[in-house]
């Protein structure tokens, strides 16, 4: 680093934008996080039960939490048992769904005191298959990948020797290979090591038959065929079912470690972490690192940063203009590094790899512990960091929640214009079809403000559904939904542009005397003709009864009790009895319906207010058989 990149290190300050903690009193520590058009995914583990969490015990479970843009939560959820679980990596799959990876040692999952614990879950978070693997001893998984093939690879470390996925133990903890099918079966497992302790984190196909493995190693002989020093950045080459190739160590005379990946476009594997050795740590006792990995294996280290303290870096990613976007955590006071705050501060660059030159480097943080694990671009020139806040908030100028909270800030350097970014994220309706008899098809139809069906999605029996809504759609739009063998639902949603809106629908199963009340199915004050925009109902009813052609329907009409009393039982009737002349119209057997009027005897809103009489002034159907 040249003496004028150093001298702007000095001089360089940013602008936070926009600060948002998440997590109760106890300790919520982030270890993920990814970007998408729609928000921010926030991936770690929790010890709270209060604020932001609503659970039982004191306990570590995986916590996900889904924002939009602003940050604003969409949806959260746990993950866990009774004792601890904590999360170590995540890795997002093709069909939206994630990978969630770490340790368990819940009584009713772990086999001895700590199993490696893998969850898949659906795009929306609900898990469709976990499990638990190890022995006696300490079982953990710290990385994932996926293989060209579409297998699940899931790295850690192995510490039981009674175990049956370790049958050849090399001293030590050995690095540990679970190999998975998409729908969670065990396919195949491998351990490698030597005698003292080895572990593997980061998971790279190169092609469909090489994969490369990367983790850390202190030992000198088994697998491991150079030695450098106390620990080893370690790279293990392995064929597709997982057997040992080749391995090959860098990094120095002290203590390295990887954290995470990225391939250039050119091909290059390029590893971020932290080393202790002299020579890589040129700043202080430990420095960030960013190693450059041909494909034969050499590692050269292109740029390491920091000063006198301790540094690391946890992310590192690629941009469309060529730089490197880097985060990590600080606790340097000189060097390139701006300022310290506390005991450790959040740290982002972006570094010029072609000029081999800094293009910002900013510390962020209280007087506590603070780290990043991640660091996006937003819009109009601003940055996100996320990562995990210890500091007070009176420290940072945001409302904190307690001992550890997930930690988003929003900010920019102060050569762009320090204005929080118009907001470009799709409109997106999702959520769950949940039927009453499990796993059920199911389809909705989406209507305008105006009634008019502008599109449709089919459900499979996994439920989830995802609709992107146009522009042309107001601020309201209306779902029908249906579901074979269930009584079909009409539901609004006043639109919150730019984000998820999140509908958990319920459908029940048909059964007799099983009723629905069917709001826009309007009339007139005193009349029994039917208005226009009850046709939109009145079309969605006609669909569910074309699709279960066996129920006999009752139509009940009711009033609001304002007309005159000797009237409201024939105005009642006249209001059944005008819906069931549509549907016969349409082409349905009129021996399918009978009809009854309430007239004002079963409201279900106050008739004092118009809104109530609105609601009373109705028509419900009955199953009757």
């Amino acid at each position: 680093m040249s003496w004028l990149g150093l001298l702007g290190s000095l001089l360089w300050a940013q602008t936070i934008l926009r600060q948002k903690c998440y997590g109760g009193t106890m300790a919520d520590v982030m270890v993920r996080a990814y970007q998408d058009a729609g928000g921010y995914w926030l991936f770690g583990h929790t010890r709270s039960k209060d604020g932001l969490l609503k659970r039982k015990a004191f306990d570590a479970d995986f916590w996900v939490v889904r924002t939009d843009r602003m940050g604003e939560v969409l949806w959260q959820s746990t993950y866990g048992a009774e004792g601890d679980e904590e999360l170590n990596d995540v890795l997002r799959l093709s069909d939206g769904g994630w990978l969630l990876v770490g340790w368990t040692d819940s009584k009713s999952l772990s086999h001895g005191k700590k199993d490696a614990f893998i969850i898949r879950t659906d795009a929306l978070g609900k898990p469709l298959w976990q499990k638990a693997v190890g022995g006696i001893g300490n079982d953990m998984a710290f990385g994932a990948g996926i293989h060209p093939d579409g297998t699940l690879w899931v790295l850690g470390q192995i510490g039981s020797y009674d175990s049956v996925l370790h049958p050849k133990p090399y001293g030590g903890v050995d690095a540990w290979l679970l190999r998975f099918s998409s729908q969670g079966e065990l396919i195949g497992h491998a351990t490698f090591g030597g005698s003292e302790n080895d572990y593997l984190r980061l998971c790279i196909p190169l092609s469909p038959d090489t994969v490369w493995l990367i983790g850390a190693s202190d030992s000198p002989d088994g697998h491991i065929q150079n030695p450098l020093g106390r620990t080893d950045i370690w790279l293990v080459e392995v064929d597709k079912s997982g057997h040992f190739r080749r391995s090959w160590n860098f990094g120095g005379a002290d203590f390295e470690e990887p954290y995470s990946y990225v391939c250039s476009p050119t091909g290059e594997i390029w590893v971020a972490g932290t080393s202790f050795s002299a020579g890589a740590a040129s700043y202080g006792r430990a420095d960030g690192c960013i190693w450059r990995i041909d494909i034969t294996g050499v590692a050269e280290l292109v740029w390491s940063g920091g000063g006198s303290g301790d540094e690391g870096l946890n992310f590192l990613s690629y941009t469309s203009s060529g730089d490197w976007l880097i985060a990590g955590m600080s606790s340097s006071r000189n060097g390139l590094i701006p300022h310290l705050a506390g005991l450790y501060d959040a740290w982002a660059l972006r570094w010029e790899r072609q000029r081999d030159s800094l293009v910002f480097c900013y510390t962020f943080g209280g007087k506590d512990v603070d780290s990043w694990v991640a660091l996006f671009p937003a819009e109009e020139g601003a940055y996100v960091g996320c990562g995990t806040t210890a500091s007070p908030g009176d420290q940072l100028g945001i409302r904190t929640f307690g001992n550890a909270d997930f930690w988003l800030v929003w900010w920019s350097p102060d050569s762009v214009s320090p204005t929080f970014p118009v907001i470009n994220a799709p409109t997106v309706i999702t959520g769950y079809l949940l039927t009453e008899v499990k796993g059920t098809p199911g389809k909705i139809l989406f209507r305008n403000q105006a009634g008019r069906v502008v599109d449709s999605v089919s459900i499979s029996s996994s439920g989830l559904f995802r609709w992107e809504v146009p522009d042309s759609i107001g601020s309201e739009v209306w779902l029908s939904i249906y579901a074979v063998g269930h009584m079909w639902k009409d539901v609004s949603i006043r639109l919150r542009r730019n984000r998820e809106n999140r509908v958990d629908i319920y459908l029940e199963k048909l059964r007799p005397n099983l009723r629905l009340p069917l709001f826009n199915i309007t009339f007139e004050k005193g009349s029994a003709k039917l208005l226009p925009e009850a046709m939109p109902q009145l079309e969605a009813l006609y669909r569910f009864l074309v699709e279960n052609p066996a129920p006999r329907i009752e139509i009940a009409g009711h009033t609001d009790g304002t007309s005159l009393a000797e009237s409201e039982i024939q105005l009642s009737r006249g209001r059944a009895q005008a819906v069931k002349e549509y549907l016969v119209s349409r082409g349905l057997p009129k021996d399918r319906f009978t009809i009854v009027g309430y007239g004002k005897s079963r409201p279900i809103a106050d008739n004092a207010t118009p809104e109530g009489q609105r609601r009373n002034r109705r028509v419900e159907i009955r199953i009757v058989n």
